[in-house]
């Protein structure tokens, strides 16, 4: 069958309202922790981000006194706004001539790039997850230590998670083919860039060119993208010090959230029990829709918990010995496979705002969504690149409303790395 004469301008408005109408629908639409959250409408200042208006220090003046008493000197009522500054997120594709030549009419080859443009719409779907349970850094592993081209990577079974997250996963966040930089723990100090990984196993990776010297915890971020992703709920639900959303943890304790450090410890009820009223003490109340978000390990750890009160029932021809799910009064629970093995975090999500600068959506800033690929030489070549795109921020106005479940143990348990 002769080819048909497709040009990228006949099919660039195709691709747009592919993105618009079909691919956008279904990412806002979709189960991932991504949209647990709902869209925060704060002001935009530039060179900020989005203002979240904070009420930090309450006006004093309080006065006690008897009949004809004077009042205590008023303060003065300080607004400490926070903001939170959104970052691209984006999944680069590419198309060569011979899919544009390779159709019948334009129609098939619009089947085919829609195909395609699904495949890159998940694969960011991912990527977004993943960031829900990063800090920004775009962190995706931390290295143990290395041998020639191998890099074994920290993986909890067997070891007390870090205290920082990221220690659990293994090779499981790194993909086959991707470009990383790889950064000293201790201070952000760049150890190597570039450096692309050619195999993985659950625990190891092989890289070229191969990282001279690994001090425990050194840890790999997708090239150029170290403190330039989203940040999620390992920076929101945090007892750290430092900055926050432009506002100091230092001098607003009440921007620290509940930390409950189990240092390799099994989790028990009684964690949950505590971590929870202390969330309401801390929150003033204010925590009263709690959704437990946590790994398929620590769901393995909870409803091995009750395992041993699960009884013959009656006269039933089969046993069966296991529970559903664990439940902890009227909180919500739900597994997802991105979040750290270690880890569950109790969030109020309606205090948890997904701030939005540029929606999903195809990139064409310039008018186009496919352009020529340079090539070697410069002068272009037979491929054409497209991207998609999406550019927000999580931001919370209340970090004391979320608490966090972290260094349970996850040995014996069903983790990314044993899977």
């Amino acid at each position: 069958m002769p080819s048909v004469n497709i040009n990228i301008a006949s099919i660039a408005p195709a691709l747009k309202e592919m993105s618009d109408d079909v691919l956008r629908p279904q990412f806002e639409q979709a189960h991932e922790a991504y949209n647990l959250f709902a869209e925060g409408d704060g002001q935009f200042v530039n060179g900020k981000g989005f203002r979240i208006p904070s009420y930090l220090r309450p006006p004093t003046g309080i006065t006690g006194g008897a009949e004809g008493f004077s009042f205590n000197q008023p303060g003065s009522f300080t607004l400490d706004d926070m903001y939170v500054y959104p970052y691209s997120v984006a999944q680069a594709f590419e198309i060569t001539g011979d899919t544009l030549q390779n159709v019948g009419d334009s129609s098939s080859l619009i089947k085919g790039l829609r195909g395609i443009m699904e495949m890159v719409s998940t694969a960011l779907r991912k990527e977004l997850n993943v960031q829900v349970f990063n800090d920004g850094s775009g962190l995706r592993a931390r290295a143990a230590s290395v041998s020639g081209a191998t890099v074994t990577l920290q993986a909890a079974p067997g070891t007390t998670p870090g205290a920082e997250f990221g220690s659990t996963k293994g090779a499981y966040n790194m993909q086959v083919g991707e470009v990383y930089d790889f950064y000293q723990e201790s201070d952000d100090t760049l150890l190597a860039s570039g450096v692309r990984v050619t195999a993985k196993t659950a625990t190891t990776v092989d890289t070229s060119p191969s990282i001279a010297s690994v001090t425990a915890g050194d840890y790999f971020v997708p090239t150029g993208s170290l403190l330039k992703l989203p940040r999620g709920l390992a920076y929101i639900v945090n007892n750290d010090t430092g900055i926050f959303q432009l506002q100091s943890r230092n001098t607003y304790p009440e921007l620290k959230s509940v930390v409950t450090d189990l240092n390799g410890a099994a989790i028990a009820v009684a964690d949950f029990t505590k971590t929870k009223n202390l969330l309401q003490v801390r929150s003033g109340g204010k925590a009263k829709k709690v959704l437990a978000l946590l790994s398929f390990a620590q769901d393995d750890a909870l409803r091995r918990l009750g395992q041993n009160y699960k009884y013959f029932d009656g006269n039933a021809k089969s046993y069966d010995g296991s529970f559903d799910s664990f439940a902890h009064g009227d909180t919500v629970f739900r597994k997802d496979v991105d979040c750290d093995e270690d880890r569950i975090y109790l969030v109020v999500p309606t205090e948890i705002k997904r701030y939005t600068r540029r929606p999903f959506g195809v990139v064409d800033e310039d008018g186009n969504t496919l352009r020529m690929k340079s090539g070697s030489t410069g002068y272009g070549s037979d491929a054409f690149t497209g991207a998609i795109m999406v550019k927000y921020n999580l931001g919370t106005p209340e970090p004391r409303c979320h608490a966090l479940i972290k260094r349970a143990s996850v040995v014996g348990l069903a983790n990314a790395a044993s899977a």
